[in-house]
């Protein structure tokens, strides 16, 4: 039986949002196309009738990855002020693996090591993520009446997916636990450190 365009895309969705998941936990060169659809609960041929390659399913999770991240951070910094809100979203993503939630892990921090093999659509993807993540925090640092607001984002941001990709290969749970608090402290004192402008943005 012929399905509706509302099944075909609701069963798109499910193949986008599982192979998210289990890129961002075991990678892209170890997972194959068969895995991700028996975890969405449906066959390898119908693969093709949804996506053109791989790589376009690589490109969609990650897109949905960065979704995901944004739409958690936004009820996450609800009714907090700049500070408050920076300090969250900070923590979040520097225990994103330690959250209850596997959708929420950034392509950045956990598939780093693989994005320099990856085709240019998904680099595409990733690069817009990026930019997102630094406008979106440098909007937070612009308000504490930071003045180099985007280049002190840039800096934090980068500390952060560093850190989180680091975290990944530490021995011991003490070691990885070190290395997130060392960023942690080291975004803040950056943050305290930074050149400020004559008046905050948020009172502006």
């Amino acid at each position: 039986m012929k399905r509706s365009k509302a099944e075909t895309a609701e069963t798109r969705k499910r193949i986008v949002e599982m192979a998210s998941r289990v890129f961002m936990e075991h990678g892209l060169s170890a997972t194959g196309i068969s895995e991700i659809m028996k975890k969405a609960g449906l066959t390898q041929g119908g693969f093709y009738r949804h996506f053109e390659s791989k790589e376009q399913l690589i490109a969609e999770a990650s897109e949905a990855a960065y979704e995901q991240i944004f739409a958690v951070a936004e009820k996450a910094v609800a009714g907090k002020d700049a500070r408050q809100a920076l300090d969250t979203i900070v923590q979040s993503y520097l225990y994103q693996r330690q959250m209850t939630d596997p959708t929420c892990l950034c392509p950045l921090a956990n598939l780093g090591s693989e994005l320099p093999h990856a085709d240019d659509q998904v680099k595409a993807v990733v690069n817009v993520g990026h930019r997102r993540m630094v406008t979106y925090l440098g909007a937070l640092i612009q308000q504490l009446g930071i003045a180099n607001y985007m280049a002190v984002a840039d800096a934090a941001f980068s500390t952060m997916v560093g850190a989180v990709t680091i975290s990944r290969i530490a021995l011991t749970g003490m070691s990885e636990r070190a290395v997130l608090e060392n960023a942690y402290d080291s975004i803040n004192l950056l943050l305290a450190s930074a050149p400020r402008t004559s008046v905050p943005a948020s009172v502006i």
